[in-house]
């Protein structure tokens, strides 16, 4: 009869043990799937650079001064509109000297410059839109000259950040396109 209770209480201990490791492996798998699918919810709207990055210059020569930097961007193969309105995407600028986000309007512009498409300012299947940073002769703390590596990280809400570094040249022109 002893025998008989112990191995009754010792299924029953096993048994809630074992309910228990299960529904904590479950909860566990369940949880990664869940991150696994916002991973790759954040990754499908990816945008993509689309040609040259050209600096406008306010003063040209080798002491010239970039007054405006624009660029094209579109969205990678199978990726998911992207917003692209001031203040929900920040563009952050960056060199040796200074860190800069631009969030508003008078940082910089978005627009679609495809000839097809809407004209809102989600960045959509097939549209291109180029972005400009503006007046950075004026809002940046040290101006931006020749010979100056920089870096443009555009960060989008739901999406992986697209970065593009490039360098000046040692004599700037009106209009420079850097490859």
């Amino acid at each position: 009869m002893e025998t008989a209770i112990v191995l009754i209480a010792f299924v029953v201990v096993s048994s809630v043990f074992a309910f228990a490791v299960l529904s904590v492996g479950l909860y566990s798998s369940d949880k990664a799937r869940e991150t696994i699918s916002a991973g790759l919810e954040s990754k499908r709207s990816t945008i993509v650079l689309k040609g040259s990055v050209i600096l406008t210059a306010s003063t040209t020569g080798t002491s010239g001064v970039v007054s405006q930097i624009s660029f094209e961007v579109g969205l990678a193969a199978g990726g998911d509109h992207a917003d692209m309105t001031p203040g929900t995407i920040i563009i952050r600028y960056s060199d040796r000297n200074q860190v800069r986000n631009f969030t508003n309007t008078t940082d910089f512009s978005a627009a679609n410059i495809a000839s097809f498409g809407d004209s809102d300012t989600l960045l959509e299947k097939g549209e291109i839109f180029e972005i400009k940073l503006l007046n950075l002769d004026t809002v940046l703390t040290a101006k931006l000259g020749t010979s100056t590596t920089f870096t443009i990280e555009v960060m989008p809400p739901k999406s992986a950040v697209l970065f593009i570094s490039r360098a000046t040249p040692g004599s700037l022109e009106t209009i420079d396109i850097l490859d």
